[in-house]
């Protein structure tokens, strides 16, 4: 007989196997930190290759912090930063799950999503949900980013969208009498 979920006690190698059984199914390919509850992983996004990792850490009374960042391949350099700064706080603004960070003393950009729930409530659906909204969320970000990374686009026209050229002209070339 399975064992009621209630029963179950619940570890941070518990809960990190809800993260290895969901890149288990997608069959990707990942690696364990040997000494933390940390796994890590690459994701092929539309533009940009990126690494990001899933972390799991027992807090008090039974709750776990479930934890999955990002990793911008490409650091600001000191003379982009307050306009990087800028860009991930408009960014953040609008979010509602998740956050853009950057450390400003070497320029590192991740994006972090997580929460905080009680073991027993952890599922394979809360789990996918993490890792998926993290990695297209900063895949729908990552053109921003680089705009502003890699050229003098300011944070606004960045967020700006992008408009689609009309589509040509469907009217006959020659008129008729």
């Amino acid at each position: 007989m399975k064992k009621d979920r209630d029963q179950i006690e619940f570890t941070e190698e518990t809960a990190l196997a809800f993260f290895a059984r969901h890149l288990d199914g997608l069959k990707w390919k990942y690696n364990r930190f040997a000494d933390r509850p940390v796994l890590f992983c690459g994701f092929n996004g539309g533009d940009v290759l990126w690494d990001f990792n899933m972390v799991t850490r027992q807090k008090s009374d039974g709750d776990f912090l479930l934890s999955v960042s990002s990793f911008i391949p490409n650091k600001a350099r000191p003379e982009r930063r307050a306009a990087v700064a800028e860009l991930l706080t408009r960014i953040n603004w609008d979010l509602s799950l998740g956050c853009f960070e950057m450390n400003y003393a070497d320029g590192e950009i991740r994006f972090r999503t997580s929460m905080i729930l009680p073991g027993a409530d952890i599922t394979d659906a809360i789990v996918e949900h993490l890792v998926r909204s993290n990695l297209c969320i900063v895949d729908e970000r990552m053109p921003q980013i680089m705009a502003v990374l890699y050229s003098d686009v300011t944070s606004e026209d960045a967020l700006k969208p992008k408009v689609e050229k009309p589509a040509a002209a469907t009217e006959p070339r020659f008129d008729f009498n």
